[in-house]
C-alpha cells in the first residue's frame, strides 16, 4: 500500500484554514467607523495627522458603561475599545434582550459615542449626564459606572449610585 501525500495534504490544509477563520474575534469591528462630528487632528501644514497617537475616533480609546436597575444588575453594558486601527465593540441590554458584538454593536452605539464630548477634565456629573442622554438610559437606574481611557493614558471612572 502506497501512501499518497497529495491526497492527505490538501484536505488537511483546507480544514486548517477553515478552523482559523472560525476562530475570529466576534467583537472585532470590520466596517469603517465614521465620526463626522469630530475633527481629525491636523499637523502644522493643515493635513490630517494619522499617527497612532491621534487615531482615536471619539476622543477616547476605551469606553465602558454598566448600568444596574432595581430588578437587574448589568442591565445595560456598553464596551468600546480602539487600539490603532482595530476596534472592538459590544452592546448588551437585558431589558430588550439585545446582545450585539462587532459591527452590529458598533452600529448600535456609534450614534451615542459621537454625541459625547468627554475629556480627562470633564466633571463627573457632566460625564454621567452626557452618557445617560447619549444612550437614552432611563433615570430609574440604581447605579451607573462609566470607565474611560483617554489617548494620553489617563483613565477616569465616573460612578453614580441612587437609592
Amino acid at each position: 500500500m502506497i501512501f499518497n501525500k497529495r491526497n492527505t495534504l490538501a484536505p488537511l490544509l483546507f480544514s486548517s484554514v477553515l478552523l482559523l477563520a472560525a476562530c475570529g474575534d466576534d467583537e472585532q469591528v470590520t466596517e469603517p467607523v465614521n465620526n463626522d462630528g469630530q475633527e481629525q487632528p491636523t499637523d502644522s501644514e493643515g493635513t490630517e495627522n494619522t499617527s497612532p497617537e491621534a487615531s482615536e475616533t471619539f476622543g477616547f480609546t476605551e469606553f465602558e458603561v454598566n448600568a444596574d436597575f432595581p430588578d437587574m444588575d448589568d442591565m445595560i453594558e456598553i464596551n468600546y475599545e480602539e487600539d490603532r486601527d482595530e476596534i472592538e465593540a459590544e452592546y448588551k441590554n437585558k431589558m430588550t434582550e439585545t446582545d450585539l458584538s462587532g459591527n452590529d454593536a458598533m452600529d448600535e452605539i456609534e450614534p451615542g459615542l459621537s454625541q459625547l464630548e468627554l475629556t480627562p477634565d470633564t466633571a463627573d456629573d457632566d460625564a454621567i449626564a452626557q452618557v445617560i442622554a447619549a444612550f437614552g438610559i432611563e433615570d430609574d437606574f440604581t447605579e451607573i459606572e462609566i470607565e474611560v481611557k483617554y489617548p494620553d493614558g489617563t483613565e477616569k471612572e465616573y460612578k453614580q449610585t441612587r437609592n
